[in-house]
């Protein structure tokens, strides 16, 4: 008999929920634009905990955000769930809940099965809506306090305290260059000078990010996920330039992976990785 394992990715953009096997194949899943409001972010939850429920009696859930030790959602920068205990709810279906933030999530994965498979130490950044990150160092997740890897709201010293995030994340491309990131993508697609002008600003800005993370942890590796990996073309040349010019190595082993399911996969590691680590 197959074994599922129920799997919820809540991003600032989409949720999705899904039935996922040992194979990582998806049985079922539902993909919805995440709520604004928290009355119909709690009606979505609920609903499909219950439906989903079916599966399996484990739910593993990948957060755009952080959860106290009770499963109370202590920080989520783009969502409105502050103070909901979301393990509370997920309880009443299933009998083994963990959560986790987002970028830990796709790290396990990662971990389990991908890139940091063989890896030491290496640095997940996921780059959508916003800019979230996790460290893995020895082969564990760096958790700090509880909030540690959240780089995306690292400083950039510009002199008015912008964030990383508030820079090139996704929520906030439009404000600064008219476009959404997708509309810049369309436009560069054919040619747009605009828009290949404003990729390789973001991708300088995004290179001195990293710059600032391989002086700080010097990773074996940075696995980058994410909407805007699909711009990675437009993007790649002016950040590696950043790079060269600017460490003391010269370059820095970058893996993009492209799947709007890798968080989820993660999920269903996230349960797993609580038995071996016993740190979530």
């Amino acid at each position: 008999m197959t074994k599922y394992k129920v799997c919820v990715d809540i991003g600032g953009t989409k949720t999705i929920f899904a039935a996922v096997d040992e194979r990582l194949r998806l049985k079922d899943h539902v993909y919805k634009a995440s709520p604004k409001t928290i009355k119909d972010f709690i009606n979505l939850l609920e609903d499909n905990m219950k439906a989903f429920s079916r599966y399996s009696d484990v739910i593993n859930i990948s957060l755009a955000g952080r959860t106290d030790k009770d499963g109370r959602i202590v920080y989520c920068a783009n969502l409105p769930l502050k103070n909901f205990n979301i393990k509370k709810m997920a309880s009443k279906y299933f009998k083994k809940v963990s959560i986790d933030n987002d970028a830990n999530c796709f790290a396990v994965y990662e971990i389990f099965r991908g890139a940091l498979k063989k890896i030491r130490d290496g640095v997940i950044l996921v780059w959508g809506t916003g800019v979230g990150g996790a460290i893995v160092s020895n082969r564990k997740i760096l958790r700090g306090m509880g909030f540690a890897s959240e780089i995306g709201h690292m400083r950039t010293m510009s002199g008015n305290e912008e964030d990383i995030e508030h820079l090139i994340g996704g929520k906030w491309i439009e404000d600064k260059y008219g476009h959404t990131g997708l509309e810049l993508h369309q436009m560069a697609e054919v040619g747009n000078k605009r828009a290949l002008a404003a990729f390789e600003e973001i991708g300088k800005t995004f290179g001195l990010y990293l710059v600032s993370l391989s002086y700080m942890l010097d990773p074996q590796i940075v696995v980058l996920g994410g909407s805007f990996v699909n711009s990675w073309k437009f993007i790649k040349d002016s950040v590696n330039d950043v790079i060269q010019n600017e460490t003391i190595r010269g370059k820095l082993k970058i893996k993009v992976v492209r799947g709007k399911f890798y968080v989820i996969k993660g999920c269903y590691f996230l349960d797993e990785y609580e038995k071996i680590y016993n740190k979530l």
